[in-house]
This record gives structure tokens, C-alpha cells and sequence, in this order.
């Protein structure tokens, strides 16, 4: 009975968006971001073993990386909850905004714009990172302020520079707006919309998104013609360079520590002490402030979430200090996470900022030891490697696409050799 009262209500008009997207050709933005999710799903679907894993692998990432959290353990009828909610433009201010809007389905869930826009056309400071395996990631957002999938999911949306909604209260206004949600959230939760609820659906949905199957691990477990000899060698160069930021484990599967380093990118163009005197004074006083209420005319459902130690607007002002923000430690000045490479490929442009156009254009930033500056991990040094060192090494980092990817990679080298002005 549940199963077929599900499929009824998102077979449904549940929201304007979804529901056009459905019906119209798949020329249409969201149908067509649609079309290209359905086209990734696995053969047995979104909530099995993902491809590439192993069941007992697969049983371990969910304990480790809390893929089931007490109150927001998978199934079906939560994460479709949360593919609608994704795609639901009701969920900022003035409707025009989703949550894939910058995590685009058919950019690898990110976006090729060097930083994202949001409401009223606000240019954003940061580059919208990827939610492909955000699933198997302990920190969240470029300074790591959300250490929950929750966390993350709640933050743009209130946030008056990203999707712009006022609090809480209004955004579970718009969800009940339509009757097919209210019956969902029944089904999900069990009880009528809740703004933690949206938050944690949208998690679900998110946690399902797990790409870790590349060329890369066949040759791994064996296979030696699985990559090319360049990428063979690039490997080789990034376990002797690379490694120490970007773990190649099993049990870290996303070559990345998410640990927050200064590589020296931003300090071309800021005055990195400037914005941390000026923003640790905004914070100290922030920090005596009393605490902001809901606007009096909407009527809070429940106390707002925390998802960050540091508001959204400050976030955007003061944004170039990263981890620095949410610590007010010195020397964590312009660290941001390290990046995940799983799908890095697909991601361009690249580092926080999206000043960097190319995977060349990355290897070259490491190879000429980043932007010096006062805070600059002593890791980042000259490299020292020659022009087919660096080929070999963006090779290799094109073996980290997923193979359901593999046509939008091909298309993504074609585009980066030729922006790069490297030969096919």
C-alpha cells in the first residue's frame, strides 16, 4: 500500500517545477538536469551497493561516514522526497532558485560559473563545489562550518545571499503550500512539514549520489591497461608530491585529507590582513549581539537551525579567510578544505574561488609553489616538473571520473585541451 500510495504522489503535480519539467521537452533546464540524474542511476537502483563497491566496503563507508543517521535513515520514500525538494524552486524568495540551480545535475552537480549567483543576481564569492560523494565527506562548505549533510542542506537556503528565504517558518509555508508535500512528509517523517525535515531530505537524496567507480581503481585492483601509460605515470608523480593532501585509501576514498590548508590562491587580488582585523571585529561583536528572531510577522516553527558558527552575510564579506572565519586563529588565514578529486575532471573551474579554468592550470599552480604568502602551508613548494610531467599528471587526474561519466569526461578533456592549448 505505501509503495503504490508513493509512486501515485510523485507520479503527482507536486510543485510547478517538477511538474512542467515532467510534461515539457527535455529542453527545458530542470527537465533536462532531470533526464540526465535518471540516465546516472544505478541498475538496481539509488539505495543499493553503489558500482564499484563492494557490499562489506559499502557497509563500512555507511557506519563510517554515518550514511543512516538516527532520524534520517535511508529509504525510498526520503529520498525521493528529497530529489523533488532539490529541484523545488519554492525554496528561495522569489521562486527562481533551486538547490540545482548551482548543483547541476548535468555539471556533475556543480556549476561552470567561476563563483554562483544568487537571489536578485548577487555575485557570490565562492565556486559551488560538487555534491557527487558529498555522502562521504566530514566537513561541509569550502571553510568546513556545516559538519552535517543537514547542516549544509539548510544553510543556502536561508542564507540572504544565496537563496534568500527569511527563516524557517516561511519556508515551511511554501512547502505546505501543496498538498502532495504535506502527504510526503507524512510518509517520510510522520508528521507534517518541518524545516529539520526538508533539511534532512534533501541530505538523503544527496547521500545517494555515490561515484567512486573510475579507471583509476580497475587499475588499482590489478587491471594495468585500465588507464593510459601517461595517466600510469601521472599517478606515480602524484603519489610522490600529492599524497600527503590527497590520500590515496580505501578508507578514504576521495583523495582528500578534509583538512583545510593556504595554497596560495585569492592574494592576488585581497588584503587578507585588512579582512581579518575588520572581520574578527565584526565577529567579537556578533558574538555580544543578542540572537536574531524571525521577522514578527511570520510565526517560527522551531528554533533555527545552526549551521554555521558565522552568518551568511559575513561569510560573503569576509569570505577569503576561510577556515580562519570559523576559528579566528591566524594561521588558518585563506585555508580552505582540500578538495575532493573524485569527478574533478567534470568540476571546472576550480579551487574556492573558480579562478583557475583548467586541470593544467591547477598543476601548474602547485608546480610554481601557489602564491606565497605569510599563512602558506609549508607543503606547497616548486614542483619543479616539466611540461610532460604536467600532461601526465592532469592525465591521471582524468582517470578519477566514474565510468557512468565517462562521455561527459571525454567532452570535458576535449574542452580543457583546448583551452589549455595542449594536443589531443
Amino acid at each position: 500500500m505505501r509503495p503504490l500510495l508513493l509512486r501515485l504522489l510523485l507520479s503527482a503535480t507536486v510543485a510547478p517545477t517538477l511538474a512542467h519539467a515532467q510534461t515539457q521537452p527535455a529542453t527545458t533546464p530542470t527537465a533536462a538536469a532531470l533526464a540526465t540524474l535518471d540516465a546516472l542511476a544505478p541498475t538496481n537502483g539509488w539505495l543499493t551497493t553503489p558500482p564499484g563497491l563492494s557490499d562489506e566496503l559499502w557497509t563500512y563507508y555507511r557506519r563510517e561516514y554515518t550514511l543512516d543517521p538516527t532520524g534520517n535513515e535511508l529509504d525510498d520514500t526520503r529520498v525521493a522526497l528529497g530529489r523533488l525538494l532539490f529541484f523545488e524552486q519554492r525554496l528561495s524568495r522569489d521562486r527562481t532558485l533551486s538547490c540545482a540551480s548551482c548543483h547541476d545535475p548535468r555539471h556533475a552537480f556543480a556549476e561552470p560559473r567561476p563563483t554562483s549567483i544568487g537571489i536578485d543576481g548577487q555575485k557570490l564569492t565562492r565556486n559551488a563545489p560538487t555534491l557527487l560523494n558529498v555522502a562521504l565527506q566530514k566537513h561541509f562548505f569550502w571553510d568546513g562550518r556545516a559538519s552535517s549533510l543537514e547542516a549544509q542542506a539548510a544553510g543556502p537556503i536561508l542564507n540572504p545571499a544565496e537563496m534568500g528565504m527569511p527563516g524557517p517558518a516561511t519556508v515551511v509555508a511554501r512547502i505546505a503550500e501543496v498538498p502532495e508535500y504535506v502527504a510526503l512528509f507524512e510518509l517520510a517523517y510522520g508528521r507534517a512539514p518541518q524545516f529539520d525535515d526538508i533539511a534532512r531530505a534533501l541530505a538523503a537524496f544527496q547521500r545517494t549520489l555515490v561515484f567512486v567507480d573510475s579507471p583509476f581503481d580497475a587499475f588499482r585492483a590489478g587491471k594495468q591497461d585500465a588507464i593510459s601509460e601517461d595517466a600510469r605515470r601521472g599517478f606515480a608523480l602524484f603519489a610522490e608530491h600529492c599524497r600527503s593532501c590527497h590520500p590515496i585509501s580505501l578508507r578514504a576514498p576521495l583523495l582528500s585529507d578534509g583538512n583545510f590548508h593556504n595554497v596560495g590562491i585569492g592574494f592576488d587580488n585581497n588584503d587578507h590582513r585588512a579582512l581579518a582585523h575588520a572581520a574578527f571585529s565584526r565577529l567579537r561583536g556578533l558574538d555580544r549581539a543578542p540572537t536574531a528572531t524571525e521577522p514578527p510577522e511570520t510565526e517560527p516553527v522551531e528554533a533555527r537551525p545552526s549551521t554555521a558558527e558565522v552568518p551568511g552575510d559575513v561569510v560573503g564579506e569576509f569570505g577569503e579567510l576561510g577556515r580562519a572565519l570559523l576559528s579566528k586563529l591566524e594561521y588558518q588565514v585563506g585555508s580552505f578544505r582540500t578538495a575532493p578529486l573524485r569527478n574533478v575532471a567534470l568540476t571546472a573551474p576550480y579551487m574556492h574561488d573558480g579562478s583557475l579554468a583548467t586541470l593544467w592550470q591547477v598543476v601548474d599552480h602547485y608546480n610554481q609553489g601557489g602564491r606565497p604568502n605569510p599563512w602558506q602551508d609549508p607543503q606547497i613548494r616548486k614542483l619543479q616538473l616539466s611540461d610532460a610531467q604536467v600532461d601526465q599528471l592532469v592525465a591521471f587526474l582524468f582517470s578519477l571520473t566514474d565510468n557512468r561519466l565517462a562521455d561527459a569526461n571525454a567532452r570535458a578533456l576535449a574542452a580543457q585541451q583546448r583551452a589549455a592549448r595542449r594536443r589531443p
